[in-house]
Protein backbone atom coordinates (compact mmCIF):
# COMPACT_ATOMS: atom_id res chain seq x y z
CA UNK A 1 0.00 0.00 0.00
CA UNK A 2 1.40 3.78 -1.33
CA UNK A 3 1.69 5.69 1.58
CA UNK A 4 0.09 9.70 1.17
CA UNK A 5 2.51 12.30 1.71
CA UNK A 6 1.53 13.95 5.64
CA UNK A 7 0.08 17.12 4.45
CA UNK A 8 -2.66 14.91 2.57
CA UNK A 9 -3.50 12.99 5.85
CA UNK A 10 -3.42 15.99 8.01
CA UNK A 11 -6.07 17.83 5.73
CA UNK A 12 -9.16 18.63 7.15
CA UNK A 13 -12.82 18.60 5.85
CA UNK A 14 -13.96 21.96 3.88
CA UNK A 15 -16.08 22.73 6.69
CA UNK A 16 -13.46 23.04 9.14
CA UNK A 17 -10.90 25.21 6.57
CA UNK A 18 -11.50 29.21 7.42
CA UNK A 19 -11.30 30.28 3.71
CA UNK A 20 -15.02 28.63 2.61
CA UNK A 21 -16.83 31.04 5.64
CA UNK A 22 -14.54 33.83 4.47
CA UNK A 23 -15.73 33.77 1.47
CA UNK A 24 -19.66 33.44 2.23
CA UNK A 25 -19.39 36.17 4.95
CA UNK A 26 -19.72 38.75 2.28
CA UNK A 27 -22.93 37.29 1.01
CA UNK A 28 -24.41 36.09 4.19
CA UNK A 29 -23.96 39.97 5.34
CA UNK A 30 -25.86 40.92 2.62
CA UNK A 31 -28.67 38.95 2.72
CA UNK A 32 -29.35 40.11 6.21
CA UNK A 33 -29.05 43.71 5.45
CA UNK A 34 -31.52 43.41 2.42
CA UNK A 35 -33.88 41.23 4.52
CA UNK A 36 -33.26 44.59 7.29
CA UNK A 37 -33.90 47.10 4.59
CA UNK A 38 -37.20 45.28 3.24
CA UNK A 39 -38.43 44.70 7.13
CA UNK A 40 -37.99 48.95 7.68
CA UNK A 41 -39.55 49.67 4.06
CA UNK A 42 -42.49 47.60 5.27
CA UNK A 43 -43.00 48.27 9.30
CA UNK A 44 -43.06 51.85 9.25
CA UNK A 45 -45.25 54.84 7.16
CA UNK A 46 -43.96 57.31 4.96
CA UNK A 47 -44.87 60.69 7.19
CA UNK A 48 -43.23 62.83 4.17
CA UNK A 49 -45.55 62.24 1.63
CA UNK A 50 -49.15 63.26 2.40
CA UNK A 51 -52.06 60.79 2.39
CA UNK A 52 -54.40 63.89 0.60
CA UNK A 53 -51.94 65.52 -1.90
CA UNK A 54 -54.57 66.68 -3.84
CA UNK A 55 -56.29 68.84 -1.33
CA UNK A 56 -53.39 69.98 -0.20
CA UNK A 57 -52.30 71.48 -3.91
CA UNK A 58 -55.59 73.17 -4.18
CA UNK A 59 -54.69 75.08 -1.10
CA UNK A 60 -51.43 76.88 -2.01
CA UNK A 61 -53.30 79.43 -3.33
CA UNK A 62 -55.30 80.25 -0.59
CA UNK A 63 -51.87 80.12 1.67
CA UNK A 64 -50.19 83.02 -1.11
CA UNK A 65 -53.33 85.03 -0.04
CA UNK A 66 -53.01 84.80 3.99
CA UNK A 67 -48.83 85.79 2.94
CA UNK A 68 -49.53 88.74 1.11
CA UNK A 69 -52.28 90.01 3.48
CA UNK A 70 -49.57 89.40 6.35
CA UNK A 71 -47.07 91.49 4.12
CA UNK A 72 -49.81 94.10 3.66
CA UNK A 73 -50.38 94.76 7.00
CA UNK A 74 -46.56 94.47 7.94
CA UNK A 75 -46.54 92.10 10.43
CA UNK A 76 -43.69 90.01 11.71
CA UNK A 77 -42.55 88.65 14.78
CA UNK A 78 -40.33 87.04 17.07
CA UNK A 79 -41.25 83.40 18.78
CA UNK A 80 -39.49 82.13 21.81
CA UNK A 81 -39.60 78.53 22.31
CA UNK A 82 -38.48 76.72 25.59
CA UNK A 83 -38.50 73.09 24.81
CA UNK A 84 -37.54 71.73 28.73
CA UNK A 85 -40.77 73.69 30.06
CA UNK A 86 -43.03 73.55 27.31
CA UNK A 87 -43.70 77.08 26.78
CA UNK A 88 -44.23 79.26 23.46
CA UNK A 89 -44.38 82.94 23.76
CA UNK A 90 -44.64 85.33 20.55
CA UNK A 91 -43.86 89.26 20.15
CA UNK A 92 -45.94 90.62 17.61
CA UNK A 93 -44.02 94.09 15.32
CA UNK A 94 -47.42 95.54 14.32
CA UNK A 95 -46.41 98.61 12.91
CA UNK A 96 -49.68 99.74 11.41
CA UNK A 97 -51.58 99.26 14.98
CA UNK A 98 -54.05 96.65 13.63
CA UNK A 99 -56.56 95.01 16.07
CA UNK A 100 -54.80 92.00 17.01
CA UNK A 101 -56.78 89.03 17.76
CA UNK A 102 -57.72 87.65 21.28
CA UNK A 103 -56.24 84.03 20.19
CA UNK A 104 -53.67 82.92 17.29
CA UNK A 105 -53.12 79.24 16.10
CA UNK A 106 -49.62 77.82 16.06
CA UNK A 107 -48.61 74.88 13.93
CA UNK A 108 -45.09 73.38 14.74
CA UNK A 109 -44.39 70.57 12.19
CA UNK A 110 -41.45 68.52 12.37
CA UNK A 111 -39.65 67.62 8.85
CA UNK A 112 -39.58 64.07 9.48
CA UNK A 113 -41.88 62.52 12.01
CA UNK A 114 -45.36 63.59 11.77
CA UNK A 115 -45.81 62.18 15.27
CA UNK A 116 -43.54 65.29 16.87
CA UNK A 117 -45.64 67.59 15.41
CA UNK A 118 -47.89 69.96 17.53
CA UNK A 119 -50.66 72.36 16.96
CA UNK A 120 -51.57 74.67 20.19
CA UNK A 121 -53.55 77.89 20.37
CA UNK A 122 -51.85 81.10 21.34
CA UNK A 123 -53.73 83.41 23.80
CA UNK A 124 -52.61 87.14 23.86
CA UNK A 125 -51.32 88.00 27.07
CA UNK A 126 -50.22 91.82 26.33
CA UNK A 127 -50.49 94.54 23.82
CA UNK A 128 -48.90 92.16 20.81
CA UNK A 129 -47.80 89.34 23.17
CA UNK A 130 -48.68 85.78 22.96
CA UNK A 131 -48.43 82.48 24.98
CA UNK A 132 -49.05 79.14 25.03
CA UNK A 133 -47.83 75.57 26.30
CA UNK A 134 -46.28 72.60 24.17
CA UNK A 135 -45.74 68.98 25.28
CA UNK A 136 -41.86 68.59 26.35
CA UNK A 137 -40.65 67.01 23.23
CA UNK A 138 -37.24 65.77 22.01
CA UNK A 139 -37.29 66.91 18.85
CA UNK A 140 -34.63 70.19 17.47
CA UNK A 141 -35.99 71.39 13.92
CA UNK A 142 -38.91 73.00 13.70
CA UNK A 143 -41.25 74.27 10.92
CA UNK A 144 -43.57 76.71 12.47
CA UNK A 145 -45.90 78.63 10.90
CA UNK A 146 -49.04 81.17 13.32
CA UNK A 147 -52.42 82.02 11.51
CA UNK A 148 -55.20 83.90 12.14
CA UNK A 149 -58.67 82.20 11.43
CA UNK A 150 -57.19 81.94 7.26
CA UNK A 151 -56.70 85.68 7.26
CA UNK A 152 -53.20 85.99 7.28
CA UNK A 153 -50.09 83.76 8.16
CA UNK A 154 -46.31 83.99 8.78
CA UNK A 155 -43.79 81.72 9.03
CA UNK A 156 -40.35 80.48 10.40
CA UNK A 157 -37.55 77.78 11.13
CA UNK A 158 -36.62 76.55 14.44
CA UNK A 159 -33.65 74.93 15.00
CA UNK A 160 -32.13 74.17 18.34
CA UNK A 161 -28.87 74.75 17.39
CA UNK A 162 -29.31 78.25 16.00
CA UNK A 163 -31.28 79.28 20.14
CA UNK A 164 -34.58 79.75 21.19
CA UNK A 165 -35.49 82.49 19.36
CA UNK A 166 -37.40 82.23 15.64
CA UNK A 167 -38.15 84.99 13.55
CA UNK A 168 -41.74 84.76 12.02
CA UNK A 169 -42.48 86.77 8.74
CA UNK A 170 -44.54 86.20 6.05
CA UNK A 171 -43.60 83.62 3.70
CA UNK A 172 -41.87 84.89 0.36
CA UNK A 173 -43.70 84.84 -2.78
CA UNK A 174 -42.81 82.05 -4.77
CA UNK A 175 -41.20 82.97 -7.99
CA UNK A 176 -43.09 82.36 -11.41
CA UNK A 177 -41.13 79.83 -13.72
CA UNK A 178 -39.38 81.10 -16.52
CA UNK A 179 -41.02 81.57 -19.74
CA UNK A 180 -38.62 79.27 -22.26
Amino acid sequence: MARLPQEVQQRKPWYREPGPWLVALGPACVVVGSLFCVYLAFSRQDDLVTQNYYQAGLTVNQRMHEDEKAKALGLDGRLSIDVAKGQVTLTLDNPKNQSLPPVLQLDLAHPTQEKLDQHVVLSKTDGAGYIANIEPTKASRWHVTIQNEELWRMEGEWDAHNGNVVHIQPAAPAAAPADR
